[in-house]
């Protein structure tokens, strides 16, 4: 696991448990859990994310809000999770509510539930969160004494899907805007008077909240002059501006991370080193969102890392952020972690990176080494030329190489299939290229055209395409033998995926008739049910292709108020 657990913990009991696959998902107590006393004065939040324990126990943005949230004296924030079937089951089964972790709370007693939303597949689970916590899940049906449920995250730059089941979204980057909403809240009463229409109205306000019944207008002069030839666009030109954090060296980042008494997915300290992204490949969603590009410093970097360490136990440190390769001071910071830690046994990992970003660094045995990624994207030069991803095939080599010549135990290359331009030439240049590595793993997803990305009007190929290029990329890695491991991301979750992502507000009713059927978790390949899905649309009469197809020019986009 990683990490030095504390002495003198003890678990709580589990009978409750017994039959419950990994019941540690529910028995809170875990290491540096927030518990404070249930004041009937105090603003109480519950951060819900629509997936398992260890899913949401990795989400670095969880991690910051809880330890913003629980630093204000008159704030309780706990936790709660998407329950794994077998817990559902028993919930319902003997008519409980989901509760948060800390204090067991139904989820309706909160003033505000939270949700974070990371993506489209786990929409059917935020309706499973609110209906098991005890909270009508249409808005509207709300009453007095009910939460207010807010929802942000990169799907929330396009809210329109859920905008019948959330009361306010937070657009972009939520460390400021957070406290806003808490003031908002506090300031009408809510916890007290349970003044729900006050509360929204006044967040409404806020920059970068949008609140589907309460738009208010925070235009910027170059984007009303980019809309103003589509009348009614987000309704009556009325748009939403995303929130950023400008000083990313100063902004708060919590060192006293809650340690599970399980395994998690990213069972480590995480640091954000860099938030945004030096490059603009026309593909890329996140570049867009967290634009601009803002540096953390080495010196901030290396306080959170000590008092991380310090705080939790954990032997891993993480250096992350959209493209960790081009943090610009990444040598310095390598080499003061490995002055550092290397004493005490902490390992530093990289995530994925650039091929371009990368360099041996022979002296790092601190270094994390059991795999890397490099993301081409895709085959051949002209293509990733097209993508504006300027990299040649010799560099791919050449950094592939060197990082197996350094101790990497194997590069892992990341492709898309179905890219705007894409020929038959383009998809034989992938084998082409992996067979000249040696230790190397593919992983092959459909191109979803993302909102907000330069590819957003960009329709999606037609799943029988798709099957077919990964079956022409199958057969020609069987010839080169069984030395390439390819894994197939699956066409038919991709073109669910890309329903919802660029969906309007008429797939609150798929999504809704989605949970009807029992589906959950549709994040899990085992959970995964694509006819479910397919009767979903069919029965609410809606098309995914209309969402799927190409957009024109001067079509309006459900998600073209958020700039």
């Amino acid at each position: 696991m990683g990490v030095r657990l504390p002495t003198g913990v003890g678990l709580p009991s589990t009978e409750y448990m017994i039959d419950i696959l990994k019941p540690a998902r529910y028995i809170n107590s875990e290491w540096n859990a927030v518990h404070k006393e249930w004041d009937q004065s105090a603003l109480k939040i519950a951060l819900a994310f629509p997936d398992v324990y260890e899913i949401g126990m990795s989400h670095l943005g969880m991690r910051i809000l809880y330890g913003i949230l629980n630093k204000e004296k008159d704030v309780i924030c706990e936790r709660a999770f998407t329950p794994w079937p077998d817990m559902e089951k028993r919930l319902r089964d003997k008519k409980e509510n989901l509760s948060s972790l800390e204090s067991g709370r139904a989820l309706k007693e909160f003033d505000i539930v939270g949700f974070s939303l990371q993506y489209e597949m786990n929409y059917p689970d935020v309706l499973n969160i609110l209906d098991l916590g005890g909270v009508s899940l249409y808005s509207r049906d709300r009453q007095e004494g009910e939460p207010i449920v807010i929802a942000g995250g990169p799907c929330a730059f396009n809210p329109e899907p859920l905008a019948d089941f959330v009361d306010a979204f937070v657009i972009g980057e939520a460390e400021e805007a957070i406290l806003e909403i808490v003031s908002a809240a506090k300031g009408e009463g809510l916890g007290v008077n349970c003044r729900r229409e006050a509360v929204l109205k006044k967040l409404s306000k806020i920059q970068g909240v949008y609140v589907p019944d309460h738009v208010i207008a925070r235009p910027k002069a170059e984007a009303i002059s980019e809309i103003a030839s589509f009348p009614g666009v987000a309704r009556n030109d009325m748009i939403v501006s995303k929130r950023i954090i400008k000083d990313l060296d100063n902004s708060f980042f919590p060192t006293d991370i809650i340690v599970p008494y399980i395994q998690i997915i990213h069972d480590r300290i995480g640091i954000e080193i860099m938030r945004g992204c030096p490059h603009q490949c026309k593909f890329c969603q996140a570049c867009k969102i967290f634009h601009p590009l803002r540096i953390r410093s080495v010196k901030r970097i290396m306080e959170i890392a000590e008092e991380s360490v310090k705080n939790t136990g954990y032997e891993e440190l993480s250096l992350l952020s959209l493209s960790s390769g081009d943090y610009p001071h990444i040598e310095e910071l390598a080499w003061k972690l490995e002055e550092k830690f290397k004493p005490l046994g902490v390992k530093v990992s990289l995530p994925s990176l650039r091929v371009g970003s990368f360099e041996e660094r022979g002296g790092m045995d601190t270094l994390k080494r059991a795999g890397l990624t490099f993301a081409p994207e895709a085959g051949s030069e002209r293509l990733r030329h097209a993508l504006n991803k300027n990299i040649q095939d010799s560099e791919i080599l050449e950094k592939s190489r060197a990082a197996l010549n350094a101790g990497w135990k194997k590069v892992k290359l990341y492709f898309m299939i179905g890219l705007p331009g894409e020929t038959g030439e383009d998809l034989d240049a992938i084998t082409n290229l992996a067979g000249k590595i040696k230790n190397v793993n593919l992983s092959v997803s459909p191109f979803i055209p993302k909102p907000h990305s330069d590819f957003e009007r960009e329709g999606m190929e037609g799943m029988e395409i798709l099957k077919e290029k990964q079956k022409r990329l199958s057969s020609r890695l069987q010839a080169k033998g069984s030395r390439i491991k390819a894994n197939f991301h699956s066409p038919e979750t991709a073109r669910i995926e890309g329903a919802l992502a660029r969906g309007d507000k008429n797939t609150a009713r798929v999504i809704l008739k989605a949970w009807e059927k029992g589906l959950r978790l549709q994040a899990w390949t085992e959970h995964f049910n694509y006819n479910l899905w397919e009767q979903a649309f069919q029965e609410t009469g809606i098309d995914p292709e209309n969402y799927l197809k190409k957009k024109e020019a001067g079509e309006i986009l459900p998600w073209g108020f958020i700039v």
